[in-house]
């Protein structure tokens, strides 16, 4: 991103192809003026490409377009009615940023010497030709050069002079012709400022949380999608009760509501103590003489030039943002729910197994509250079939392993494999199977195809007959207990008949 909203810096001149010029027919008959000199044809030819090689494309940034046309109280040649002197052209145009013409006159002196006369005629992005009549003037022209859905523009410049041999003059011929473009697509137009919101925290999180900027998703961007520069971006300390007393924060110190720490929301240490909705301030500083920094100088000029966005949403001025001319900054709003939960849980699919640990006979789960429940519990070294994960404001993960059920992610190792290929090594037998304990336990029971079945187990302490044995996917042997279900064997002792 370049520095400022217009960028000085002179285009590379495009020379365009342009038909050439037909020459006179020049006489065999020498005809001697006393007003030329020695110049001939070729003198004149020369002059003409010096004339036409001056021109090229340019951006609007390189013309000074803020400037007078024409410059200098002086008359810009539009249309073949406002003709002028070779002479009188370069010097009545030379600051006018429309025309160019060679610091050495010299070069254009054979022309000079044929009075050579010139005009141009420029025509706009929309099709109008201004051509010095009504409506079609200078300032006319200088009103429509000021909006960019103007242009390109398309100068064109003719010339005639006298012939050598017959001194009259011939026809006006076009020998020139540029544009003058849009100014450099990295111009900062509009800013896109992206950041979440509303931000859902737990009751009794600190309030630090929402001021970090790593995690706020905070971002601002141009019309490119670029990022732009800033000297800082703040998150505002201060928390109010109306999405307007925020705002006011961000140009005075004195809003017309109190801020939520005074009235004991959030507590000594910082902490939101209470459930229900309140609004952050988020600045972006910007660099002295930045492109940003020019954007919020000349918005307060012209607001109509510029696009402020919100989320990628148009934004209004003074409602979704506030662009401080005094502080070099711009301010937006988000708002931050506080449940009233101390739990702040992030859910998302992850199908997979869970397995539990082995350091302890049993692992408790919670519910969907994050309540233990007292009277269930996975045995050690029993897999489950999980399909979600949730992790909490402060990074703690649990899989589900049921619905509403629960169970910490410190409890169980993961993976992404599925018992889903059926069962091998098939054995049959004439047996029982008795659960491992205690009887507050259960344990699940899977399909044909190795599936675990949802809400589906048996208590420990119990025995269930059984007719064969096989080997699951991971290698551990289940009993078939039931028409279609199976138990794994590291949580039972199968005795024979």
């Amino acid at each position: 991103m370049k520095k400022s909203i217009k960028y000085a810096g002179i285009a590379a001149a495009t020379l365009l192809t342009v038909a050439p010029i037909a020459a006179p027919v020049v006489s065999n008959v020498t005809t001697v003026k006393a007003d030329i000199g020695n110049t001939d044809q070729s003198d004149i030819n020369t002059s003409i490409t010096n004339f036409k090689n001056q021109f090229g494309d340019q951006e609007d940034t390189d013309i000074k377009l803020d400037t007078a046309i024409p410059a200098n109280n002086k008359t810009l040649a539009l249309g073949q009615s406002n003709e002028q002197d070779l002479s009188t052209f370069q010097l009545s145009n030379a600051g006018s940023g429309i025309i160019k013409t060679l610091a050495t006159e010299d070069k254009l002196k054979a022309l000079e010497n044929q009075g050579a006369k010139v005009y141009t005629v420029i025509t706009d992005a929309k099709g109008t030709t201004y051509d010095g009549s009504i409506g079609k003037s200078a300032s006319d022209l200088k009103s429509a050069l000021a909006l960019d859905n103007y242009k390109p523009v398309t100068v064109s410049v003719y010339l005639k002079y006298k012939d050598l041999a017959t001194g009259t003059y011939g026809a006006y011929t076009k020998v020139a012709s540029y544009q003058i473009t849009k100014s450099a697509s990295d111009e900062l137009k509009s800013v896109n400022a992206k950041f979440t919101t509303p931000l859902t925290v737990a009751k009794n999180s600190k309030t630090a949380a929402t001021q970090l900027i790593n995690g706020a998703n905070i971002s601002l961007t141009d019309q490119n999608g670029d990022s732009i520069a800033t000297q800082e971006i703040t998150l505002g300390s201060k928390y109010y009760y109306t999405y307007k007393a925020a705002m006011d924060s961000a140009t005075t110190a004195n809003t017309s509501d109190t801020d939520v720490k005074t009235n004991g929301d959030i507590n000594s240490d910082d902490e939101f103590k209470t459930a229900g909705t309140y609004y952050q301030a988020i600045t972006y500083k910007a660099a002295t003489s930045s492109a940003l920094s020019d954007l919020i100088a000349q918005y307060a000029k012209d607001p109509s030039k510029y696009t402020i966005y919100v989320n990628g949403k148009a934004a209004s001025s003074g409602y979704d943002f506030v662009a401080n001319t005094k502080y070099n900054t711009i301010s937006f709003v988000r708002a931050i729910n506080v449940s009233d939960s101390d739990a702040d849980w992030t859910v998302e699919q992850n199908k997979g197994i869970v397995t539990t640990k082995s350091d302890k006979d049993s692992y408790t789960l919670k519910n969907d509250d994050n309540e233990t429940i007292s009277d269930r519990a996975l045995a050690k070294n029993s897999a489950w079939v999980t399909d979600q994960k949730r992790t909490d404001q402060n990074g703690n993960v649990q899989y589900r392993v049921a619905t509403g059920e629960w169970i910490p992610a410190e409890n169980v190792t993961f993976s992404d494999k599925t018992a889903d290929t059926g069962y091998t090594d098939v054995k049959a037998l004439n047996g029982k199977v008795a659960t491992a304990g205690p009887a507050g336990y259960y344990y699940p029971l899977f399909d044909d195809n190795g599936k675990q079945i949802s809400n589906r187990g048996v208590s420990g302490l119990t025995e269930w007959y059984t007719d064969k044995s096989a080997v699951n996917a991971d290698g551990v042997t289940v009993y078939h207990v039931a028409t279609g279900e199976w138990l794994q064997g590291t949580n039972v002792t199968y005795t024979a008949y």
